[in-house]
């Protein structure tokens, strides 16, 4: 199964979907986020994420400024037994850009 999903596939899903931005706490506070987007940091996800995705089949999409910790976090997620973990393609700043 596929880990990436592009903007326009998240633009369709996003209500409906559990969105986690895995950067610092101040990244999250300082920089452009998702709205309704929840902060769990990468080293808190990924060693305990059962304290925080509580349905193994609830439809997570993890996101961080460029994707490479958000793809790893994914990564790891779907490893663990989160088969339905995604990552948004380019993170924020490609979700952002005018392109």
């Amino acid at each position: 199964m596929e880990l990436i999903i592009t903007k326009p596939n998240f633009e369709k899903i996003k209500h409906q979907t559990l969105i986690i931005d895995v950067r610092n706490n101040w990244e999250h506070q300082e920089l452009k986020k998702l709205p309704n987007s929840v902060n769990i940091p990468f080293l808190e996800l990924i060693s305990k994420p059962e304290n925080y995705i509580t349905d193994k089949n609830k439809l997570v999409i993890t996101y961080c400024n460029y994707g490479n910790r958000s793809g790893q976090a994914a990564r790891m997620l779907r490893e663990r037994g989160y088969k339905q973990t995604f990552v948004l393609e380019g993170g924020i700043e490609n979700y952002f850009s005018k392109n």
